[in-house]
């Protein structure tokens, strides 16, 4: 009897274990752009974290086409202003992407993403209706190390990543071109979780 159920559990688990998916966990810190609207200081950097899934739709061979999709929990944070008053910053964002992953002991991954960002501004804890979207790609570079077990591979890396498109903004730009002006410059951090 046992070595049939043992039989069944490796069946069962070696389709698992050929799956090409992913969920992993960023935790890093979030930049911004110095501002240039007279009187307004550049957002302070805060923590960041974002939840992404991904599935390996090409092999080929050393290399893996990942396709990825993202969700940043909101990273608050706070501007200065020349009157003295502190204004509330907020910034999330849902992704679509492509990462190449080069399998190796020391494994790296190159990608692109498309980030639907959002951004908000609120002066004394009330909102103006200063609520923007803000669409851009992002390039994001990794460098970590899977640890491979029977059925799922733990992983741990560094990451870092870029937005390719910034908005400038002076004292004359609209509100909305002088919110996405502030838009976070890079994010690097942690990323680590499990290819099953």
């Amino acid at each position: 009897m046992k070595k049939t159920v043992f039989a069944a559990v490796l069946l069962l688990a070696g389709p698992l274990a050929a799956q090409d998916w992913e969920l992993g966990i960023f935790a890093g810190q979030q930049g911004y752009r110095s501002s240039q609207i007279p009187g307004v200081d550049e957002p302070k950097s805060k923590p960041a974290f974002i939840g992404r899934m991904g599935f390996s739709a090409v092999d080929l061979g050393p290399v893996l086409l990942q396709v990825t999709t993202g969700l940043h929990t909101a990273t608050d944070t706070i501007v200065g202003t020349g009157a003295g008053d502190k204004t509330f910053h907020s910034h999330t964002h849902v992704s679509l992407g492509a990462m190449f992953n080069v399998k190796a002991l020391v494994a790296f991954g190159a990608g692109v993403e498309y980030r639907f960002e959002r951004l908000d501004v609120q002066n004394s804890g009330v909102s103006h209706g200063n609520d923007v979207t803000f669409n851009r790609p992002w390039v994001r570079a990794n460098l970590g190390m899977a640890f491979p077990t029977p059925v799922m591979k733990p992983f741990v890396g560094l990451e870092v990543a870029v937005p390719l498109v910034n908005k400038s903004a002076g004292a004359s730009s609209s509100m909305e071109d002088q919110i996405r002006s502030l838009a976070p410059k890079y994010q690097v951090g942690l990323y680590g979780g499990f290819r099953f």
